[in-house]
C-alpha cells in the first residue's frame, strides 16, 4: 500500500466485527509506533496493548462510566443531533465491540523530564499516527479516543494498566471494521503556502 493511500483511505471506525488480531500485528504495530519522530530522542512513550477479554472488560467498564460523564457535553455539543450523541455514548460505552485497543501513556512524570510537556505529548501523538496508518495498511481499523481524559478517568485507566508511568495521552480501538464511514468534509482556509 502506497502511503498516501493509506493517509487518505484511513477513516476512524467506531463499529468492528469482534474477531481478534494476531499478536504478530499488534506487535508491528506497536513497533511502528516506535519509529516516530520525537523532542531531543527521548522516546517518552508507553504503550499497553490490551486484547485480553477480560482485560478489554476492564477498560469497557471505565469508558461506561466516561460515556455517562460526557453526556452533558456531547448533548450541548451536538444539540441538534441527539442521534449523534445516542451513537457516540454506545461508541464510547462499548468501544465499538474492538477487540484490542493501545492505551498511550508518557513514560515518566511530567516532572520527571525537566520540559514542557507539550513536546512529549507531540512525540506520543506522532507515535500513535504510524501505528493507525500501520493498522489501515494491515486490514485493521482503528479510532483514537480522548473522552477519557475530558471525563477525568484516564487516571483509573492509568492505576489499572500501568501506574508507575506518566499521564494518559489516548486510548485507540483496534479491530476489523463491520462499517465504512465515509470521508469527512474537509475544511477550507486551514493552510497557506508562502513563496
Amino acid at each position: 500500500m502506497e502511503l498516501k493511500e493509506a493517509i487518505y483511505g484511513r477513516r476512524s471506525v467506531r463499529k468492528y466485527d469482534g474477531r481478534p488480531i494476531a499478536k504478530e500485528d499488534i506487535q508491528e504495530i506497536l513497533e511502528a509506533g516506535l519509529m516516530a519522530p520525537n523532542a531531543s530522542n527521548y522516546q517518552p512513550w508507553y504503550f499497553v496493548a490490551v486484547a485480553n477479554p477480560e482485560k478489554i472488560q476492564e477498560v469497557r467498564e471505565v469508558m461506561e462510566k466516561t460515556s455517562e460523564i460526557l453526556t452533558p457535553s456531547l448533548t450541548a455539543r451536538f444539540e441538534k443531533y441527539p442521534q449523534v450523541v445516542a451513537e457516540t455514548k454506545q461508541f464510547i460505552r462499548l468501544m465499538g465491540n474492538a477487540p484490542c485497543c493501545i492505551l498511550a501513556f508518557l513514560l515518566k512524570d511530567d516532572a520527571e523530564y525537566q520540559r514542557k510537556e507539550t513536546e512529549f505529548v507531540e512525540s506520543v501523538a506522532a507515535a500513535l499516527q504510524n501505528m493507525l496508518l500501520t493498522a489501515y495498511s494491515k486490514g485493521i481499523s482503528s479510532c483514537w479516543l480522548t473522552g477519557q481524559m475530558e471525563a477525568e478517568m484516564d487516571v483509573i485507566l492509568r492505576e489499572k494498566f500501568a501506574p508507575d508511568k506518566g499521564k494518559m495521552i489516548a486510548l485507540i480501538t483496534l479491530g476489523y471494521s463491520d462499517q465504512t464511514p465515509k470521508a469527512p468534509r474537509r475544511r477550507e482556509g486551514r493552510y497557506e503556502i508562502l513563496l
